[in-house]
């Protein structure tokens, strides 16, 4: 059974050679390795999927338990390098999947919109780390009430009633970075938004931004109401608390990526190659596991 699932995504792989090929940028079009750019993704797509969730981890269980289908892996410093360099595939690959995912969706939709923290340092070290400084910063997570060094992983995903959201559009911005431009920038990223309901918490809150989904792209922004300070209501805000039950399940998805893949730990990133690999690569693993139970 796992043999017919790898297989399936090595061809899901080899389905994007061409897009692949193309984002990688080799200096030389003869320049064909031996261990090819479509195996050293599957090979890190299956060990992730199989919950080793370091580089090491990964090339130590391909070594031990899959030399016979992956010959020709290479040093452990040689795949760590590659890897480092098909940053650009895996995101390539995330977004292709994840219009996959898309195609079959209702004409009218229930969107959330949402983030999650992608950590290399917390605590005390948050203010002392710099790896990848051209994309990471410090922030506080309110809802860890900690500080941390990374990034935020922004998703607009689909409600689907007693289901598993579903994901359909993905970015990465420094931790700093306010949610409500990163949104804006997610939704202006992705071209095939139906009409539909756009759940978010308060921090999305913008009355111009509401008006332009609505003209749009006849998408209706709910946000939970800001309390103000002549507000008399004893029992709670029926409409606020309605809204924020409609938008719990972008924190089952979340839950769910971080429990498959490992994606807000990212303590031994050491560059921003490395980092963005560890995003895309691990958020491509999890849209392989919807799309090809892999």
């Amino acid at each position: 059974m796992w043999q017919t699932n790898l297989i399936k995504l090595y061809c899901a792989v080899c389905d994007n050679s061409s897009t692949i090929e193309a984002v990688t940028q080799r200096q030389s079009n003869n320049f064909r390795p031996q261990f090819t750019d479509e195996e050293c993704i599957t090979v890190y797509l299956w060990g992730i999927s199989q919950r080793r969730f370091e580089q090491k981890t990964i090339y130590e269980y391909t070594k031990n338990h899959l030399l016979e289908w992956f010959p020709k892996l290479p040093s452990y410093q040689a795949f760590s390098d590659r890897l480092n360099r098909l940053a650009p595939a895996f995101q390539a690959l995330a977004e292709y999947w994840l219009d996959m995912i898309g195609v079959n969706l209702a004409e009218r939709l229930d969107y959330i919109v949402d983030s999650c923290p992608i950590i290399l340092a917390k605590g005390p070290r948050s203010g002392h780390a710099r790896v990848a400084s051209e994309l990471c910063e410090k922030s506080y997570n309110s809802s860890r009430k900690e500080w941390y060094y990374g990034i935020k992983l922004h998703a607009i995903v689909v409600r689907i009633p007693g289901c598993l959201p579903i994901p359909v559009s993905l970015m990465a911005s420094g931790a700093a970075q306010h949610d409500l431009p990163a949104a804006k920038q997610i939704v202006d990223d992705y071209a095939s938004l139906k009409p539909g309901r756009l759940y978010a918490d308060k921090a999305y809150i913008d009355a111009g931004w509401a008006q332009s989904l609505l003209k749009n792209h006849a998408i209706e922004l709910l946000t939970p109401r800001k309390k103000r300070k002549d507000d008399v209501l004893v029992s709670g805000d029926t409409f606020s608390t309605f809204v924020s039950s409609l938008r719990q399940p972008v924190e089952c998805f979340f839950n769910w990526l971080n429990r498959l893949t490992d994606i807000q730990s990212a303590s031994l990133v050491r560059s921003l190659s490395g980092l963005l690999s560890h995003v895309f690569g691990r958020v491509a693993a999890a849209l392989a596991k919807l799309l090809f139970n892999s």
